[in-house]
Parts: structure tokens; C-alpha cells; sequence
């Protein structure tokens, strides 16, 4: 009781204790706000749903290199990895887990306005990000199927209005990882400007490997980018970008977690028993590749009648191989293999009326076309089961699909400060999959239980999801910078396939998950106060989930399980940020979700009951030379399940505090800085992902950072 009536207070008066906000410079004041959720640039303030922003610059300064780190900086944001290095992300405690590899997310990506529809998409670098949209609630209107709980909207940077650039480098002082970045603007002509960026990471690890006497997970990672805008008469403008990235390690951050068989492990090699934090024993040589390809095309132009028609056509790409030694011992006993090919090409245009007008609109159409070819290799080498199971198995699993959707929102400005937004999107979706499973290498047992169970033949399934998604809108502004609004939305989660089998099932059963349908109701306050040097943001929302498509590992059945299941999400959140002068500003956000459960009663995975950031930034000129800025935040997190109640095991992670900083100081006359960041600056240890162990020794997961100190330099010319 102590602790929910702590939560409550803390929501009632959010409003006044979370004076911060995460999405400009603080530094520089706060100027206005614009975000595309709505396929128009609009104001932050007067955009009537939940839309968390952050800026570029704070994702550098925080060291976020993917997307699982803005959790700390988005109330009722979580994100896990998992062992075959797939992100699970969710909003509002709904989202899809990487139980089963080939599902699409509940929470769509978007990068420069093209769709990322695969869970390894999340891995791609945030490097060179002019901002990021989080967009809460169902957005299927304007964003498509597969955002029924919301949206994670990339934006990269474009080229900057004069020649010039940036180079920045970095190194971590208690492990050694270390990076290289740099971006140039050339501003050819009038019409047309260029920009390059490039980053180049290394990480020896942070976990020790003593059976392979190595640290771990450690790789590189390099990311290039090529930007082009082009416009060449009045109304016309053409965006061309092209991006290729890849990352490779070695090993992975997974070991055995407290409460263990010790005596059981420390007999099978694991000397520690697994009680030792940031310590593992495995010598299967678990590793993760990934390489991506992502060009799209933006051609935009406006009428002098003030109507604009936009084109945005999308080419993504990946290929990558995840290894992962299932029974985190120094035993050969079973070896995981993650393979997937991914290709995709998608277009997309739309129409929009001029603003200002009492009726406005946005129709369009979409079209999607993508192919995955996914590979699930098991390597049993004596696995301690049924007597021992032996051989190399295969399940192999290729898909095809093919959508259309057109889509229409209409605004009527019913009087000065009042509107009503509808919306609607028809989608027809097919799917055409196989699946086939089968042996490999018997590992010179024949008769073996793996040979005699293995069935090689397949299956096959064609699927066609015919969904509408809807959005109705009312909002009023008391003030010119603020609004209150009250909306309803609903959302479809694609239908799924299962690529993976139990081992004594020739197919996986089931093999269709039928299509998720989210019901979002929502209403809330937001707005800039104090000649703007104030805003607050609170929500109150209700999510309706019909066929939840829930997976999760099974450590009794020793199998992935899939189910489909009603659910429910309920909840408060709140952001705000205050200039407390011209060189201070304090900002945090907060998220309570009382209820995220399933039907059968069972908490939501990922879904803290709690969740709120604190922090204050600082930017001032010592004098005509120096300046010195920086932050210093506080992120807390409840309790949290990664794994659902009914699979055997703890599959909890307990409460986690981190605390961070940052100070830099600039030569103001050269544009060169040295800064200090420091990340859990308080060694707090927690789990980001549990489950148990496929031997039935206890528990397997991976830890948060331990405390990291980067030092580094940047020159801007």
C-alpha cells in the first residue's frame, strides 16, 4: 500500500513536481516544437495525442546508439533484447515479444517516413538523428497496419544551410570502447546541398567469458549515410537518401542469473554457479551479424493554390546470422542459429488541402511489397533430455506479402479553438508462407529421438487480412498554446506465422496467429506556459486489445509457445519541462499502468506499473572564451515481467534506478568541446531480459551497462 499510494501522489502531482521535458535544448530556450505525427509539420502543443520527442543532439549527449535507449527518456517505453537478438518493444505495456521470430511489431518503425516492419530493424544505429516521435495510441490511419499501439517515428538530419560540418570521437574508460563520427554539409548551389555522415564503433565488452578467456559481447558496428536535397523551383523538393550499416560481435551478453542449481552447474563447468554478475562460461563461440541497406526517395511538391502531393517510395534490406549457446554452459549440449534474409519496397502518396481553411484533408494510397526467408538452425549434441538428444536440425520458413491501403483524414474547424479530426484506412494484406522442417545431420546417432521426432516435409498457409482502422478526434484550445482533447482509434496488428516447432511437432502448432485489433480511448492535456518557458503534457488512456499475439519461452516444455488472447492496458502519463533561467531548465516525465494484464489475469510482459525520469540541464558562458553545459538525470523503472506468469521460473526483474551525467566544456571561439558523460553512475545491476534455462538449471538473461565513463572531443567547422 505504501508503494501505490507513493505512485499516486507522484501522478496527481506530476504536473507540478515533473518541471522538464526531453525534446529541445534546453540551453537555448525553448523554441517551438514541430512534429510530423500527423503528416503535416504542426506544433508539439497544438497536436491533439500523446507525442514524446527527442531531439538529435540529447541522444548524443545520452550515448543512445539504438533505439532501446530512448526508454529512459519516453514514459511507458520498454524495450528488451533477447537472446537471438531480437528487440521487443512496447507501449503502454502492449507490445510484441521475440518469442517467435517472423511476427511483425505492434509498435511500428518508421525512418524517414518508410516503413521497418522487422524486429532486427530496431538494432539500426541512431546516428545523426535530427529528432525522434514516439506517437502513443493507435495510428493505423496514417501510419498503416501494424501501429495498433503506436509508432516510433525516425527522422535523420538534412544537409544544413552552409559548407561545414563536424568531427567527434570518444572513448569509455573503464572498458575501452571506443567510436568515431563525423558529418560534412556541402551546400552546392542554391537548389541543391548535400550531407555525409559516417560513425565507426568498436566495444571490447563488458562481460567476461572465462571459459573462452575473452570479454563479451564484443564487435564493431559502422554506420554511412548519404543525404541529397534538391529543389529546384518554387514548391519542389526532392529528398534522396541512402544508408548502409553493419554491425558484428562476438558472444553475448546472456549468462546464468542468482538462484541457481549451483552445485549442478559448477558440475557441468559454470564455476561460479552463475552468482557472479557480468561473468559466464561458454566456449560455443555465440556471435551476432547484421547488415542493412536502406535508400528512399521524397518528392514533395505544393501547388499555388496551396495543395501539396507528396511521394515517398522505400527500399529496406537486411541479412543476419545470430548464434547463441542455448545451454549457457561450457557443454556442447545445444547451439541456436538465427538466420534471416529481408527484402522490401514499399510507395506511398498522398494529397493534402491547404491549412487554414474550415475543412481539411489528406487522402493517399500505399503499397507494400516484402520477402523473408528465415532459417532456425538447432545443433543437439548430447542436450541432458530424453536420454540425451543428438543431430542438427533445420525449420526453415519463407514468406511473401503483398498489400495495398488507401487511407483519408478529414479536420473540420468547427469554430476558432474547436476541431473534430476523423480518419479511416482500408488495407487488404496477403501473405503467402512455407514452412519446412527437417534433419540436417543425425551427429552419428540414427536413432536418435531428434531423427526419429524430426519430420522432414512442410506446410504452407495463404492468408488475406481485409482491415479498416479509424481515428475520431475532438479538440479544443483554451489558449492559443494549449489543447484539450478526447479521442478514440483503432489499430490492426497484421495476422502472423509461426516459423518454429516443439521438437516432437512436425509443424508448428499453431501455425497462423489470427489478426491483433487494439481499441485506443484517450483523452488529455498539453501546452506552453510562462511566455513558453513551461509545458505540461498529461494523458489518461484505455487500450481495448482484441487477440493479443503473445510469445514466450517455455523453460518446462522446453519449446516457444504462441497464443492469442484478449488483454487490456489502463494508465496515466505525464511530461513537462521549465527554464528556470536563462542557463537552467529542469525536465521528467512519468508513466503509472496500473493494469496491463491478459484475460486469464496475468500481467503483460514488459510493462512496468511505474516508471519516471527526473533530470536538470545546464548551459552557460563562463566568459567571451568558455562555455560549460551539461545534465545530470535520474531514471527509475518498477518491477517488470520478461517472461508471462504461467512460464515456470523467476522471470522478474527487480526495481532499477539509474543515475547519469554529463559535463562538457566548449573553447567558444574554436567551436571545440571536451566533455565527460558517466551512465549508472551508481553500478545499479537489473535484469533487461530473463528466462529459463532449456537444461532446467535455474535462470538465463542479461544484465544492464555497469557504470560507464566516456570521455571525448568534438570540433564543429
Amino acid at each position: 500500500m505504501q508503494g501505490l499510494s507513493r505512485h499516486l501522489s507522484t501522478v496527481a502531482l506530476g504536473p507540478l513536481l515533473l518541471l522538464g521535458g526531453t525534446a529541445v535544448h534546453a540551453q537555448e530556450g525553448f523554441g517551438d516544437i514541430i512534429v510530423t505525427a500527423q503528416k503535416r509539420e504542426t506544433l508539439l502543443e497544438k497536436t491533439p495525442m500523446t507525442i514524446n520527442v527527442v531531439s538529435g543532439d540529447q541522444l548524443g549527449e545520452l550515448g543512445v546508439v539504438e533505439i532501446k535507449g530512448l526508454a529512459a527518456n519516453v514514459p511507458g517505453l520498454s524495450l528488451h533484447e533477447s537472446p537471438g537478438g531480437l528487440s521487443g518493444v512496447s507501449i503502454r505495456g502492449v507490445g510484441t515479444s521475440a518469442g517467435s521470430q517472423v511476427f511483425e511489431q505492434s509498435v511500428g518503425l518508421f525512418v524517414d517516413g518508410v516503413y521497418h516492419p522487422r524486429a532486427r530493424q530496431y538494432r539500426d544505429s541512431l546516428f545523426d538523428i535530427a529528432r525522434v516521435e514516439v506517437i502513443k495510441g493507435s495510428q493505423g490511419v496514417l501510419f498503416g497496419k501494424n501501429t495498433s499501439v503506436g509508432a516510433v517515428s525516425v527522422v535523420t538530419r538534412d544537409p544544413g544551410t552552409r559548407t561545414g560540418g563536424h568531427v567527434q570521437g570518444q572513448v569509455e574508460a573503464n572498458y575501452g570502447k571506443w567510436s568515431l563520427e563525423g558529418g560534412l554539409d556541402i551546400v552546392a548551389t542554391d537548389t541543391l546541398s548535400f550531407r555525409v555522415a559516417g560513425l565507426y564503433e568498436s566495444d571490447p565488452g563488458y562481460i567476461r567469458n572465462l571459459a573462452l578467456d575473452r570479454k563479451e559481447p564484443s564487435g564493431d558496428r559502422h554506420v554511412l549515410r548519404a543525404v541529397a536535397v534538391w529543389e529546384p523551383a518554387d514548391g519542389l523538393r526532392v529528398r534522396a537518401k541512402v544508408q548502409t550499416s553493419r554491425m558484428s560481435m562476438s558472444g553475448t551478453s546472456f549468462e546464468f542469473l542468482g538462484n541457481q542449481n549451483v552445485a549442478g552447474l559448477q558440475a557441468l563447468g559454470v564455476l561460479d554457479g552463475g552468482l557472479t554478475n557480468y561473468t559466464k562460461y561458454e566456449n560455443n563461440g555465440a556471435g551476432d551479424y547484421q547488415k542493412s541497406w536502406d535508400p528512399s526517395l521524397e518528392i514533395s511538391y505544393e501547388f499555388d493554390s496551396g495543395y501539396s502531393i507528396t511521394s515517398i517510395s522505400g527500399y529496406s534490406g537486411f541479412n543476419f546470422q545470430n548464434s547463441f549457446d542455448s545451454d549457457s554452459t561450457p557443454q556442447p549440449f545445444l547451439m541456436s542459429t538465427f538466420n534471416e534474409d529481408f527484402d522490401q519496397f514499399t510507395q506511398e502518396i498522398r494529397l493534402a488541402s491547404p491549412t487554414g481553411r474550415t475543412l481539411e484533408f489528406i487522402v493517399g494510397g500505399f503499397y507494400l511489397h516484402s520477402t523473408v526467408k528465415y532459417d532456425y538452425i538447432s545443433n543437439y549434441n548430447g542436450f541432458p533430455v530424453l536420454g540425451g538428444l543428438y543431430g542438427k536440425t533445420s525449420q526453415k520458413f519463407d514468406q511473401t506479402e503483398n498489400a495495398f491501403a488507401g487511407f483519408g483524414q478529414l479536420t473540420w474547424h468547427m469554430a476558432d479553438n474547436l476541431q473534430l479530426n476523423l480518419g479511416g484506412r482500408f488495407s487488404t494484406d496477403t501473405k503467402d508462407a512455407d514452412y519446412e522442417k527437417s534433419l540436417l545431420d543425425d551427429n552419428g546417432y540414427p536413432n536418435n529421438l531428434v531423427s526419429i521426432l524430426t519430420v522432414g516435409s512442410g506446410t504452407s498457409k495463404k492468408i488475406t487480412d481485409d482491415t479498416f482502422d479509424f481515428s475520431a478526434t475532438l479538440s479544443y484550445n483554451p489558449t492559443e498554446s494549449s489543447t484539450l482533447y478526447a479521442s478514440v482509434g483503432q489499430g490492426n496488428k497484421g495476422s502472423g506465422f509461426v516459423n518454429q516447432s516443439a521438437l516432437a511437432l512436425p509443424f508448428p502448432d499453431p501455425f497462423l496467429i489470427p489478426v491483433e485489433k487494439v481499441t485506443t480511448f484517450e483523452a488529455g492535456f498539453k501546452g506552453r506556459f510562462l511566455d513558453g518557458r513551461g509545458y505540461v503534457s498529461i494523458a489518461a488512456y484505455h487500450l481495448d486489445i482484441k487477440d493479443y499475439q503473445d510469445s514466450f519461452y517455455n523453460a518446462e516444455a522446453r519449446a516457444f509457445q504462441v497464443r492469442s488472447l484478449d488483454a487490456k492496458s489502463t494508465g496515466v502519463e505525464a511530461e513537462a519541462r521549465f527554464q528556470l533561467a536563462d542557463w537552467l531548465s529542469a525536465y521528467g516525465n512519468l508513466a503509472f499502468n496500473p493494469t496491463a494484464e491478459l484475460d486469464n489475469g496475468e500481467r503483460m510482459q514488459r510493462s512496468p506499473r511505474f516508471t519516471s525520469t527526473l533530470g536538470a540541464r545546464f548551459n552557460a558562458d563562463l566568459d567571451q572564451e568558455f562555455n560549460v553545459g551539461g545534465f545530470v538525470q535520474w531514471v527509475h523503472s518498477d518491477a517488470m515481467l520478461h517472461q508471462p506468469a504461467s512460464a515456470p521460473g523467476d522471470n522478474w526483474s527487480l526495481p532499477s534506478d539509474l543515475l547519469s551525467a554529463r559535463l562538457q566544456v566548449t573553447h567558444i571561439p574554436s567551436d571545440f568541446s571536451v566533455y565527460v558523460t558517466g551512465s549508472n553512475l551508481t553500478k545499479n545491476v537489473y535484469r533487461t531480459f530473463v528466462f529459463g534455462s532449456p537444461i532446467g538449471m535455474g535462470m538465463v538473461g542479461a544484465l544492464n551497462e555497469p557504470r560507464m565513463i566516456t570521455i571525448g572531443v568534438r570540433k564543429n567547422f
